[in-house]
């Protein structure tokens, strides 16, 4: 039930596939002292075991609630895969969320984390959350601004932390594609791995199918190795923080915290603070395809953090400080972690 392959236990389990389930289980809510709402487990890592209820979160279904010449709106279940679901909107040849192919967990967890990856956030596609008041079971409707989405997170990560169980989203999709092949990266480029597999003018299915070459190429397999995804965020630093980088890396990138694109040194002057690769200091630190047991930085993605076999919690998280303690020695940095740890 965990993309990191964690042997953890919860006191109890329940799978529900509809709201009418969903409701009976909380309305018994009394009964336990923690409830988890579990999508994937692509992004949660369970340190240990969970005394409460953990509520898999199976509700299945995708419809169309709106559609013209232009726009398509999409309400897709929190049960869907999220992979699954963007392949379904490319092969529809409708063009919004292609760029976050393969991003591992359900259509239900994405607005939590705001899902964004190769120059594109969710909230871009995204109109609404619907979700149910766990004290209450009312059912209520988030327009996008009210999810407060952020880098990284939502109102549903912070401020109602545990208080509503998100049963589906609406998407806005488009008939007429405007493709995002800005984003490049010290390891990788959209527009370089294009131009290997296609041709111009491109299409949504091409830059769908960059995003696989690309993901497939750096990211570790979860049917082999356990991963959790980016364990850490990208940090926010202030330019004097950038200055001193630049003198031991002086090559790192960075973009405007309210940016996934990378920008030129004359722009980001213009910025209070910005955000730096995280990726980028452990890699310069020399802690890609490092092994410490079963626990290591994966080479192509240093974000990653990768459980070989059978790491413990413990051993886990030891790791996690090792190379946490090493930035921060080298750099002044602390990063901050962006999975869910339970």
């Amino acid at each position: 039930m965990n993309t990191l392959r964690m042997n953890v236990f919860s006191k109890f389990f329940v799978f529900i596939t509809s709201i009418e389930e969903l409701r009976e289980v909380i309305a018994d809510r009394k009964n336990f002292d923690n409830i988890l709402i579990l999508g994937g487990g692509s992004n949660i890592f369970f340190s240990k075991y969970f005394d409460g209820l953990i509520i898999k979160m199976g509700i299945q279904g995708k419809k169309i609630v709106y559609e013209d010449e232009n726009f398509v709106h999409l309400e897709v279940s929190a049960g869907e895969d999220w992979s699954s679901l963007v392949e379904f909107t490319v092969s529809q040849g409708w063009g919004g969320i292609e760029n976050l192919a393969m991003v591992p967990g359900t259509a239900g967890a994405a607005p939590v984390q705001n899902i964004a990856c190769y120059g594109h956030n969710l909230h871009e596609s995204l109109l609404s959350v619907d979700a149910i008041d766990i004290s209450t079971s009312a059912f209520r409707r988030f327009l996008v601004d009210d999810c407060r989405l952020g880098y990284r997170t939502s109102i549903f990560k912070e401020e109602l932390k545990g208080k509503y169980i998100i049963i589906s989203i609406l998407l806005k999709l488009t008939k007429h594609p405007v493709l995002n092949i800005s984003y490049k990266s010290r390891y990788e480029s959209v527009e370089d791995e294009l131009s290997k597999v296609a041709n111009q003018p491109y299409t949504v299915r091409d830059v769908y199918q960059a995003i696989v070459n690309i993901r497939k190429k750096k990211l570790p397999d979860i049917s082999d190795v356990g991963t959790v995804g980016s364990v850490f965020k990208n940090p926010l630093i202030t330019q004097q923080q950038l200055n001193n980088i630049r003198n031991m890396c002086p090559d790192i990138q960075c973009y405007p915290s309210s940016q996934l694109s990378y920008v030129d040194n004359n722009e980001i002057m213009c910025h209070e603070m910005v955000k730096v690769p995280a990726a980028w200091l452990i890699d310069d630190m020399g802690w890609a395809g490092k092994r410490h047991g079963d626990c290591g930085v994966w080479k192509s993605q240093p974000l990653n953090i990768v459980n070989y076999g059978s790491a413990s919690p413990e051993e886990y998280i030891d790791f996690i400080n090792m190379v946490k303690d090493e930035i921060y020695n080298k750099y002044s940095i602390d990063l901050e972690t962006e999975i869910i740890v339970v």
